[in-house]
């Protein structure tokens, strides 16, 4: 190995003209990887952890031919991110992160030209994982889900301390759901509890139905709220909900610094790490030609990545 490939800069135009499985064999690349996860996990295994995310990053490519047709550079970018976060692809029942194809037009306004990225959605569940690395919190307890006859009293106490009184009811009297909790801790161990009522799980399903209906040439209004707001008997899906109850938890929670390639970063100007490329990056999410065919890209990315679930959460739905 030449001692020049740890110093050499990738150039863009070099990342652009390579395939993502290309990218993912490149010496070049490994080691910007390897030593960038290093330096910010203050590890010794980042070979370890790059050998298994580009494995990860091999099956969810072969298994779509929409992230297949995605730029060398933006593979480069959700690698380079994954390494930063060090949020794994691993295939569970709560995945941290997802992987989604996108267009982003690198032409002009008048003359548009639109070039395929993938980019990183964070799950509710990797969002946690983040901030538990930030130091915002200490752990957080799995999100309680209430059923009508259990004991369950959200309150706010003389010292202005949120608390939940909570006792399940055993057997349990019935499968109505009237709210959901979560528990965090933080390193100081003081504690905070945040709840979600029905009143706000309907108030969310009206998000998503606004967000979800479109009209036709004809006027007519087509469209309904994400389907696992009444896949469980006509109720929200419990899944679905622990992961709203986690997510809108930390809607008060300072913001979080991401990669250059993950979703989540919408605003930030910075470049959070050094990439080793030619020139600084900010901010390359790719943008939907439209909302119908981001939410439908979503879907079936998702659904892949989950073991082939039908009915998922579009990550992009920010309620």
């Amino acid at each position: 190995m030449e001692n020049n490939s740890e110093t050499k800069k990738l150039t863009i135009t070099e990342l652009k003209s390579m395939s993502p499985f290309q990218i993912l064999e490149d010496t070049r690349v490994r080691e910007r990887f390897v030593t960038l996860y290093n330096n910010i996990h203050n590890s010794e295994q980042g070979e370890l952890f790059f050998e298994k995310e580009k494995y990860n990053l091999q099956r969810i490519i072969q298994a779509s031919p929409n992230l297949a047709k995605c730029t060398g550079f933006s593979t480069y970018g959700v690698l380079l991110d994954i390494a930063s976060m060090g949020l794994t692809l691993e295939n569970a029942s709560r995945p941290l992160i997802y992987i989604i194809p996108g267009s982003v037009n690198v032409g002009t306004k008048e003359k548009q030209t639109w070039e395929q990225r993938m980019s990183i959605e964070i799950s509710p569940y990797g969002e946690l994982d983040l901030r538990i690395q930030a130091g915002q919190l200490l752990y957080a307890d799995r999100p309680v889900i209430v059923f009508e006859g259990d004991e369950f009293k959200p309150k706010v106490n003389e010292t202005g301390q949120k608390v939940v009184v909570y006792s399940a009811a055993i057997p349990r009297q019935s499968k109505t759901i009237i709210g959901a909790f979560i528990k965090l801790t933080r390193p100081d161990r003081s504690f905070d509890f945040f709840w979600m009522l029905p009143e706000d799980i309907d108030r969310l399903k009206g998000y998503s139905l606004k967000k979800n209906q479109r009209k036709d040439k004809d006027g007519n209004v087509y469209g309904d709220a994400n389907a696992l707001y009444h896949s469980n008997e006509g109720q929200i899906d419990t899944g679905f909900l622990e992961a709203k109850v986690i997510k809108h938890a930390f809607k008060t929670f300072p913001k979080l610094r991401l990669g250059q390639f993950s979703a989540l970063q919408q605003d930030e100007q910075v470049q959070a790490s050094d990439y080793g490329l030619d020139e600084p990056v900010y901010n390359q999410v790719p943008q939907k030609e439209t909302e119908e065919e981001a939410e439908e890209t979503d879907v079936q990315e998702i659904a892949k990545q989950q073991g082939g679930v039908n009915i998922v959460e579009n990550p992009e739905e920010p309620f």
